[in-house]
Parts: structure tokens; C-alpha cells; sequence
């Protein structure tokens, strides 16, 4: 619940969802628009901080989601000079929900893409597109954004924005009652969209985020209700090796091999669990490492 005094923002920024975003090659540090990217993905959160500022909002941490060059893509050169920002790794506890605590008063995200399996939108998938074929949370398909969204209600945070393609925005209007959305691109595939050009769209994430911010300086909108304990199947894209089944099984119990693509594992803190699906991949593709470990 929002307190009177200072409104402090919590804000995850992915670059999948970003204004004028529309395939892989926009994302990655080989395409040729990936340094304009960088640029949208600044103005993207910079129209956020912007717009909740507006509104009252005066404290801001933005952390960095997107898993190119080790999470530092945004442009500090160009960033509103009055953020805290949250880059590299390693950085403790959850990799990239580092900072996100109790005393933020909302979540906002920016950027963040529709879940794996979630067509049309732009370059769905969940925490690896190389690597995962799908991430199950209780039997379903689940996304990046509602682990987020989950973590941030287990410490009392609620999510207020949501800004990207409009199945990601769909997904999380769902899941989270009154979170304003920020669409800035209509999905035609997984690698193609009818966009709003980013000086455009940032206006439109600019005036989502002032309503954003004050739905929660009037307590309008609240953590989603959760239930844990969180149990998770990570499906990998290739089969796991006999030598990475033997160091699973040796050294982390906590992860149970269901299949030859598959490993389970749960948690009561969404942290740790988001935590322990990023190093699946890990303990799958180098079992030499984990011996070692």
C-alpha cells in the first residue's frame, strides 16, 4: 500500500517489447538496428520515468532484464540523469530482480515480451528462446512477466504498468486487475508488427505510466493474490547428455530429471525459483562445471 511521502518506482526493462522492436536481429549486438534499439529501450524508460514523475512519483530504480552483453544494453549517456540503474552480472539473489524489495511502492515493466508458445507475439519466449521450449509453472506455459508480477506481490509490490506488444500487454491485463497497458506495437508474427514509431509510443507509455502512478497513489490497484509452493518444469530444446543426467543427480537434488528434455524443481519464494530456471541451462550443457561446483 502506497504510503504518503515519497513514491518510489520499481522498473524492469527488457528489450523484446521495446518500441520499434520487431525480430531478433533488433536485440542482438549483430543486427543493424540493435544500437538504435538501445536508444528505443532508453527513451522507452525514460518516457516511464517521465510520466510517473508527473504524477508524483520521485524515487526510481530501473534494472536491466535483457540477456545481451552480460545485461547492459541500456544508454547511460542518454537516461534520465535522476535514476538509479541496476546493469552486469553476477549480481546476487535473483539474477535480474536484484533490487526489487519491499520498499517500492509499484513495479513497472517495460519492454518485457508475450510468454513462450504465445503467438503472434513479437519474439515470445520465457527466460531462453535458444535453449527452453517451453518453462511450466504448475502444469502451464508461464512467462517472464507473471513471475515478475508474482515476486514483486510476494513482497507486497504491486504491478501497475506493463508496456510492449499487445499480446504481452493482454497477458498481463489478465493477470493483474487495473494495470494500466502501454501498447506500442500490434503483433503480426514472431517476428513482424504494425509499430507506433518510438517518439510516438513513448508519449503513450509517458501518459500510461502518470495514470500508473496515480492508481497507486490512491491504493487502486494491489498485489495479485498467489499461491506457492511454486513448481516448475523446465523443457529444454535438446535431450540431456548421460554425463549431465549423472551430475544433476549427484550434486542438486533439488532438481528432479522427469524426462530426457525435462527438469523440475519448486520453491516458496518466486526469487528463488525464477533464480533456479535461469541456471537449468547451466546445469544441463555443462556437467563437467557442475562436478567441479
Amino acid at each position: 500500500m502506497c504510503q504518503s511521502g515519497r513514491v518510489r518506482i520499481y522498473i524492469s526493462v527488457d528489450m523484446e517489447g521495446i518500441s520499434g522492436v520487431t525480430r531478433w536481429q533488433d536485440v542482438v549486438t549483430t543486427g543493424q538496428d540493435y544500437q538504435r534499439a538501445r536508444s528505443w529501450m532508453t527513451g522507452d524508460v525514460n518516457a516511464a520515468v517521465a510520466g510517473a514523475r508527473a504524477a508524483g512519483a520521485e524515487h526510481f530504480v530501473v534494472e536491466e532484464n535483457h540477456g545481451v552483453e552480460m545485461l547492459c544494453n541500456l544508454l547511460l549517456d542518454e537516461i534520465d540523469p535522476d535514476v538509479e540503474v541496476v546493469r552486469g552480472l553476477p549480481r546476487g539473489g535473483a539474477t535480474t530482480m536484484a533490487a526489487l524489495d519491499d520498499s517500492f511502492d509499484a513495479m513497472f515493466l517495460v519492454g518485457h515480451h508475450a510468454k513462450v508458445k504465445d503467438y503472434p507475439g513479437i519474439c515470445a519466449h520465457t527466460i531462453s528462446y535458444g535453449e527452453y521450449a517451453d518453462v511450466r509453472l504448475g502444469g502451464r506455459s508461464v512467462g517472464e512477466p507473471e513471475i515478475f508480477v508474482t515476486a514483486a506481490a510476494q513482497r507486497g509490490v504491486p504491478t501497475a504498468l506493463i508496456a510492449g506488444d499487445d499480446v504481452v500487454c493482454a497477458e498481463v491485463a489478465k493477470l493483474c486487475p487495473g494495470v494500466e497497458t502501454a501498447v506500442v506495437k500490434h503483433a503480426l508474427s514472431r517476428t513482424a508488427a504494425r509499430i507506433i514509431p518510438p517518439r510516438r509510443a513513448q508519449q503513450v507509455i509517458h501518459d500510461a505510466a502518470e495514470r500508473a502512478t496515480t492508481q497507486v497513489q490512491s491504493n487502486a490497484i494491489a498485489p495479485i493474490e498467489f499461491a506457492s509452493r511454486f513448481e516448475f518444469e523446465i523443457e529444454l530444446r535438446k535431450e540431456l547428455t548421460d554425463n549431465a543426467r549423472a551430475a544433476i543427480n549427484d550434486r542438486f537434488p533439488e532438481f528432479t530429471i522427469v524426462d530426457d528434455r525435462t527438469l523440475r524443481f519448486s520453491s516458496d519464494d518466486m526469487h528463488t525459483a525464477y533464480r533456479m530456471a535461469a541456471v537449468t541451462s547451466f546445469l544441463a550443457a555443462t556437467p563437467d562445471a557442475i562436478r567441479s561446483y
